[in-house]
């Protein structure tokens, strides 16, 4: 367990590609708009390989799933690790979680407070785009029954301001809530998680509601992630693992697996893919840890802002696509513009960090110390 630094580098790409698939949906045409502009009929090998790379980032539920199974192996390994009580834990993600969301909310708020006054036509019904009509729908929903119902992670129609990357915080504090039994019953409850999976998947998904979707699908993410910590601590998987070639090739194939199964949308056959991504992945760097330095130092540091880049990412797109539309007066782009707007997410989401999410953890450190 000396290299479980490294695991931050799975949560920190994770939460990159999040950031760079939605960056697509935001800035650029979508897929079926950009075939009619540019037919392939006039296409090059390089067009093929951008077309390629565009559609690359088109999973990104998938690695949300990998966060699920992360939360529940780092929790398994919290407990192991530390003399918590139930009531300090849940004290301890709640000044983790929530301060760096309300931040993310009340700048979401703001930002299309900004766009209706600096660029109200970004809410118009004549832009004929997908991401256009739920901007506009989430700003005529700005009311305080959507208010109230974020603070608890729930949307009215829609999520507030339009931060749909919020749909995974409430299966997060479902799990949170379930912590007694990560503590005595993971092995049982993933088995009952299983079950329900499995029911759920053989009549197609017979429930829509938060509390069924946890039940019958993300819960055993959850859960898998905490029984995962116990077979890694046994240690017997290691001379299973015996090159660090094959084991890093078999990452990359249940990478392109995962990816190529969510641009399908065969879920929940991507998610499970996800899953043993995730798995693999684990196992590969803790016995075969990343040394090359800048490599590992950018991939923990995305690790480390993770959180703050997952929730901070949508309302920073929205705002520079207010800006960027209104000054050029274009409002369907079929250039790779998406691409300029992703490492300025991640600049702004550091500072974002550095203002919220680094003071919530030194308050965590704070009150353990006490």
């Amino acid at each position: 367990m000396k290299n479980l630094r490294q695991l931050h580098i799975i949560r920190g790409l994770a939460a990159l590609y999040v950031a760079i698939g939605h960056a697509k949906v935001v800035f650029w045409s979508g897929g079926q708009d950009y075939l009619q502009q540019y037919p392939r009929s006039e296409w090059g090998v390089l067009d093929y390989g951008l077309f390629a790379l565009d559609m690359a980032s088109s999973a990104a539920q998938e690695f949300v799933i990998v966060f699920f199974l992360l939360s529940g192996f780092f929790i398994a390994f919290s407990f192991d690790r530390n003399n918590w009580t139930i009531k300090s834990f849940l004290v301890n993600r709640m000044l983790r979680i929530y301060p760096p969301y309300l931040f993310s909310a009340i700048l979401a708020v703001l930002v299309f407070g900004f766009i209706g006054y600096y660029n109200e036509y970004l809410f118009s019904p004549d832009i004929d785009k997908a991401i256009n009509f739920r901007m506009r729908n989430s700003y005529n929903e700005l009311n305080w029954e959507t208010t109230l119902r974020s603070l608890f992670f729930l949307p009215n129609k829609d999520y507030i301001a339009g931060n749909f990357s919020y749909w995974s915080l409430l299966p997060e504090w479902l799990f949170y809530i379930m912590v007694p039994f990560v503590i005595t019953k993971r092995k049982i409850m993933v088995s009952i998680f299983a079950i329900f999976f499995v029911v759920d998947l053989t009549f197609f998904h017979i429930g829509h509601s938060h509390l069924w979707l946890f039940v019958s699908r993300y819960g055993f993410y959850f859960f898998l992630g905490a029984i995962f910590f116990d077979f890694v601590k046994s240690d017997k998987w290691r001379p299973y693992l015996k090159s660090s070639i094959l084991s890093y090739l078999a990452v990359f194939i249940l990478l392109m697996s995962t990816i190529g199964l969510g641009i399908l949308e065969y879920k929940p056959w991507s998610h499970l893919s996800a899953c043993a991504l995730t798995m693999v992945a684990i196992l590969t760097m803790l016995k075969y840890p990343v040394e090359q330095k800048i490599v590992y130092r950018l991939g923990v540091f995305l690790g480390d802002i993770s959180y703050s880049l997952y929730v901070l990412h949508l309302p920073i797109y929205y705002f520079l696509l207010a800006i960027l539309t209104k000054e050029t007066g274009i409002y369907m782009y079929y250039s790779r513009i998406y691409w300029l707007m992703i490492p300025i997410a991640v600049l702004l989401s550091y500072v974002g960090y550095l203002l919220v999410e680094k003071q919530s953890i030194t308050w965590i450190k704070r009150l353990k110390r006490n």
